[in-house]
């Protein structure tokens, strides 16, 4: 079950690293861009584009409030991936509407905050989860103007499914209950839904690298918003599992590690 595509969205708010920046088009610019998911779950990293309409100047690591449009990665993204990185290396593509540097010296361990729009389905009342699939417009997944369509004689036009998958999980709080139960919507529901990522799940094959299937929201807040039009699908849900947690990713020059470290050893004297 999947609703009209023009009918969700996802935005993020986060605390970012943003590194390996690089000139595209125009005033358009590209980051790598670390952001903070908790002690135990590896960072996630997105692709961000960034319209420099005011000329700002970057250093080659820098700290910013970031506001941006999101979606999953996805192969062939335009995102003008720098040397030594792999499309495997990003879960994220973000358009950003707002971009705040930060001083140093910030802290940087909070969790990103999310809004997120669109239909509810894969409700598990007992578990108190269930997800949302947000398609919205991402210009690094779009399809180049001047690309020729595809014929019998040439190769198929490549298409992004533009999407930011998310499971969303109710806290386990009196907040959320009645008669002791979790307060979870109804399959088919249209919502707004505000919190915070924690993590993601993912599956791995054999040989390959751990692909994510769903980020992980906790939720903060619910809106109802009606029922929207909603079209079958024959598409079946892939079992994840939670993704095993690493430290840091050796071709990103900052750490993340090395915060905590220092903001330990500041609460331990």
């Amino acid at each position: 079950m999947s609703s009209n595509s023009n009918a969700s969205s996802a935005t993020i708010v986060a605390v970012a690293v943003f590194e390996q920046g690089r000139k595209a088009e125009g005033s358009t610019l590209f980051f790598d861009a670390q952001i903070y998911l908790g002690p135990d779950c590896p960072v996630l990293i997105a692709a961000m584009r960034f319209f420099n309409r005011e000329n700002l100047a970057f250093d080659e690591v820098g700290f910013y409030m970031v506001i941006a449009r999101v979606a999953q990665m996805e192969s062939g993204a335009h995102i003008m991936m720098p040397e030594g990185m792999r499309e495997s290396d990003y879960d994220l593509v973000a358009d950003v509407v707002s971009l705040i540097p930060l001083p140093e010296g910030v802290d940087l361990l909070h969790s990103p905050y999310i809004e997120i729009c669109g239909t509810v389905h894969s409700v598990d009342d007992l578990a108190g989860t269930f997800n949302i699939d947000a398609h919205q417009y991402i210009a690094s997944l779009r399809i180049p103007s001047a690309q020729p369509p595809s014929t019998s004689s040439s190769p198929a036009t490549k298409t992004f499914k533009s999407i930011m998958p998310v499971e969303c999980s109710i806290p386990d709080t009196p907040r959320w209950k009645r008669s002791g139960k979790k307060l979870t919507p109804q399959p088919h529901r249209y919502v707004s839904i505000t919190g915070f990522l924690t993590g993601r799940k993912t599956k791995t094959a054999a040989g390959e690298d751990p692909v994510t299937e769903r980020f992980c929201l906790q939720v903060d807040s619910i809106v109802f918003l009606g029922r929207p039009v909603v079209t079958h699908s024959s598409s079946n849900s892939v079992a994840s599992n939670p993704s095993t947690p690493v430290t840091g990713r050796p071709k990103m020059k900052f750490d993340f590690s090395q915060v905590r470290s220092t903001k330990r050893a500041r609460l331990e004297e």
